[in-house]
C-alpha cells in the first residue's frame, strides 16, 4: 500500500462540501438513515446470541435483507439451493458465522479465508456487506462504488489493479482494501466529519458515484433490432429466434451449475420471459462501473458462485458477427471465455475474424457454437442430469 499523496487527498476531498450540503436535504438524510437502519438490523441479527438462536427461517430473512442479494430473481431458491444444501447443515453455518464475527483472537484475513473455504454461496459483496454493517467502525464495504470511485479520483494506485478488475480473491486482499479504506475514513475525520466510520465513508462514495461522476447510458447501444416472428413450437427443439438461443444458453448454464444472467429480461422464448429463466435479475458488482456498463449489454453471462464471470455469450441471429466480437472484446481483460452462438453458415466468418487483430493473439478464448450444436448439447445435458437426479437423488 502506498501513502496518500497531497494530490490524492485533494482529489478525494473535492466533493466533501457538496456532500455535507446534500446530507442536509431529504435525499441525503434518507440515504444515511437507510445505512444506519441496515447496520442496526445486522448488528442485532448477527450478535453471538442471535446466531445461536437462529433457525432456517431467520437465516433466510438475514440473507434476503442483504443489498447484495437483490441481484437474485428468486431469493428463497438461492438460499435453499446455494446456501443451505451445499453447506452441511445450519448448525455448521452458524458455527462459521460465530467464528467470523466474534472470534477476536484471529486476524481478519484468516477469519475471512476460513469462512470462504468452509461456506459456499456468499460472494465478496455479500460477505463484506455483512462485516461492514455488523462492525461499521472496523470494516469497509467493498463493491462497485469503491471500484468505480477510487480510479475516477486517481486513488487506484493505492491498491493492486486486480481488486478493481475482479472480485476479492481472499482475506488478504480484503484486509488490504480495508486498510486503504480506513486511511480514507481518517481523511474524512481530519477534514471535519467527526467520528466518521465506514458508513460515513460509504455514503460519501455513494454521493460521488451517484451525484458527481458522469452517468453512463443504461440503454443498449444503437444496433439493428431484429423483427421476431413468433412461430408455434414444434415437438423437436429448434432455434428460430435470437431469444430462443438465449433461452437455451440460460437453461444450459443452469444445468451445468453456473449462475446465469441475461440483458434481455423482457424478451420471450418458450412462453417465458428470459428474465424469469435467468437466475440473476441484475449483475453482481464484480467490477467498476465502466466494465459493468459493458457487461450489462452482453446477451448471456455465466457466473461462478463467487460472482465472477466465467463465460460471456453473444447470439448473432441477423446482424454481422463482428458486432458480437466487438462487444465481447470490451471484457477481454477479465478471466473469461467467449462464445458466439449463431447458425452454422456464420462459422466461416467467425473463423476469418479470429485470424485478425485483436482476436488473433487470444483466439483460444473465443468459441463458436452453432444452433444445432447448442440444441444437441442442451438435450444431452437435460437427459444426463435427469438421469443423474433419478439415480443419485441430487
Amino acid at each position: 500500500m502506498r501513502t496518500i499523496t497531497d494530490a490524492q487527498r485533494k482529489s478525494f476531498l473535492q466533493y466533501l462540501n457538496d456532500y455535507i450540503t446534500w446530507n442536509d436535504i431529504d435525499e441525503g438524510k434518507k440515504n444515511m438513515q437507510d445505512h444506519r437502519e441496515h447496520h442496526r438490523y445486522f448488528q442485532e441479527r448477527l450478535s453471538k446470541k442471535a446466531i445461536q438462536d437462529m433457525d432456517e427461517t431467520k437465516f433466510k430473512e438475514v440473507y434476503k435483507e442483504l443489498w447484495a442479494s437483490n441481484i437474485w430473481g428468486n431469493k428463497d431458491w438461492y438460499v435453499e439451493n446455494k446456501l443451505l444444501k451445499p453447506n452441511k447443515d445450519l448448525s455448521f453455518i452458524k458455527s462459521q458465522l460465530t467464528k467470523l464475527f466474534h472470534d477476536d483472537n484471529l486476524p481478519l484475513a484468516q477469519r475471512y479465508n476460513e469462512f470462504k473455504k468452509n461456506i459456499k454461496g456468499l460472494g465478496s459483496s455479500a460477505l463484506t456487506e455483512l462485516l461492514h454493517f455488523v462492525y461499521p467502525d472496523r470494516y469497509c464495504l467493498w463493491n462497485d462504488k469503491p471500484k468505480t470511485v477510487l480510479p475516477a479520483l486517481s486513488l487506484d494506485s493505492l491498491l493492486p489493479d486486480k481488486v478493481f478488475k475482479y472480485q476479492i480473491a481472499d482475506g488478504e486482499e480484503y484486509a488490504l482494501c480495508n486498510e486503504v479504506m480506513d486511511s480514507l475514513r481518517k481523511e474524512l475525520i481530519q477534514a471535519g466529519i467527526k467520528n466518521a466510520d465506514f458508513i460515513d465513508l460509504d455514503c460519501y462514495l455513494w454521493f460521488i458515484f451517484s451525484q458527481r461522476l458522469p452517468k453512463r447510458k443504461r440503454g443498449r447501444p444503437e444496433e439493428v433490432k431484429e423483427v421476431v416472428v413468433v412461430k408455434p413450437r414444434k415437438e423437436t427443439l429448434k432455434i428460430e429466434t435470437h431469444e430462443d438461443a438465449e433461452y437455451f444458453m440460460l437453461k444450459l448454464g443452469e444445468m451445468l451449475g453456473y449462475i446465469t444472467y441475461t440483458c434481455d429480461k423482457k424478451s420471450k422464448s418458450n412462453n417465458s420471459e428470459l428474465g424469469a429463466v435467468a437466475m440473476l435479475k441484475d449483475l453482481p458488482a464484480f467490477a467498476g462501473e465502466r466494465d459493468m456498463g459493458f457487461a450489462r449489454y452482453i446477451d448471456v453471462i455465466w457466473f461462478d458462485e463467487d460472482e465472477n464471470p466465467l463465460y460471456c455469450i453473444e447470439v448473432e441471429h441477423t446482424t454481422n458477427i463482428v458486432n458480437s466480437l466487438t462487444k465481447l472484446h470490451q471484457l477481454g481483460h477479465f478471466r473469461v471465455n467467449f462464445f458466439v452462438v449463431a447458425s452454422e453458415d456464420k462459422r466461416s466468418k467467425f473463423e476469418t475474424e479470429m485470424g485478425k487483430a485483436p482476436y488473433r493473439s487470444e483466439k483460444d478464448r473465443y468459441h463458436f457454437i452453432s444452433y444445432d450444436e447448442l440444441i444437441s448439447l442442451y438435450e444431452s445435458g437435460d437427459t444426463f442430469f435427469k438421469l443423474k437426479n433419478k439415480l443419485f437423488g441430487e
